[in-house]
């Protein structure tokens, strides 16, 4: 968590400096993307939107890949098979639909593999993830949705998008669901190993809700101070995920500060390859 923010505050700088055209930060959302990477596991295909920056790095890609879309230097920045993380959908929900009919062409493959695919609470008001839904349900292929809830789809609040929760609507679908806070990392690593172990047991798909916060705009060019309340944003400072458990961890001697040190001069890697390739 620590080095998904780290990389996102260097991606910023890049793109306040006019290095990098745009930029959606995960800030805030580090604790449900790396929860939720971890207990999915290495062997499970993925299909991210554009923020999934935490799962992208749990799955070894580095600044510079998750960067080099985002500059203009290529349409991606890793490589999809070997990491097993497709490329980041600019097209809201359209990776629902593409994780679905990959589920569906593995079991035409007699493949028996789960897919993931992330998404937010705003693209759930897209018609792409009715239908994925749908189609996963009377397919009945192993398909997890993550969904990371953060309140907003850009300056719409999720009270304005619907009037159930999330897991719930997938519940009418047919399709098992659970929801989530993320504030602590352990637990929203548990709930999503359940999630993870319903669908592969079961062959069928399933829906996890996520709750969490983004502490940054929807992206570079969002100003969402005008249209978040200053309260809010304070209290969602304050209860940062990743700053907790680091204090968390430290305060148990489950890391100390050589340990610190030592994911300090990651991050500072990170930065200076990151500036060295499109800093100048």
């Amino acid at each position: 968590m620590l080095v998904a923010r780290g990389v996102d505050a260097e991606a910023v700088r890049l793109q306040n400096q006019g290095r990098v055209d745009l930029w959606l930060s995960c800030r805030g959302q580090e604790a449900a993307q790396v929860a939720s990477a971890m207990a999915i596991g290495e062997a499970t295909t993925i299909f991210p939107s554009y923020r999934e920056h935490a799962v992208a790095i749990v799955r070894g890609i580095d600044g510079v890949g998750l960067v080099a879309q985002w500059a203009g230097k290529t349409f991606c920045g890793w490589n999809p098979h070997r990491h097993r993380f497709f490329p980041y959908t600019l097209v809201v929900a359209a990776q629902t639909l593409h994780a679905v009919g990959f589920a569906i062409a593995r079991r035409l493959q007699s493949l028996s593999e789960m897919v993931v695919v992330y998404l937010g609470d705003g693209a759930t008001s897209e018609g792409d993830v009715s239908e994925a839904m749908n189609l996963a349900a009377v397919e009945q292929v192993p398909v997890l949705f993550v969904v990371q809830n953060n309140g907003w789809a850009i300056s719409k609040p999720s009270h304005e998008q619907m009037r159930t929760s999330i897991a719930e609507r997938a519940r009418g679908f047919g399709i098992t669901s659970w929801s989530v806070p993320t504030e602590d990392p352990e637990l929203a690593y548990l709930h999503c190993v359940g999630a993870r172990e319903h669908v592969e047991t079961t062959g069928t798909p399933g829906l996890i809700e996520l709750r969490t916060t983004r502490t940054a705009g929807h992206s570079s060019s969002d100003a969402h101070t005008l249209y978040r309340d200053e309260h809010e944003l304070a209290a969602a400072a304050a209860n940062d995920p990743v700053q907790r458990y680091r204090d968390r961890l430290l305060s148990a001697g489950v890391v100390d500060d050589l340990w610190l040190a030592e994911i300090d001069r990651d991050i500072e890697a990170h930065s200076r390859a990151m500036v060295e390739a499109f800093g100048r």
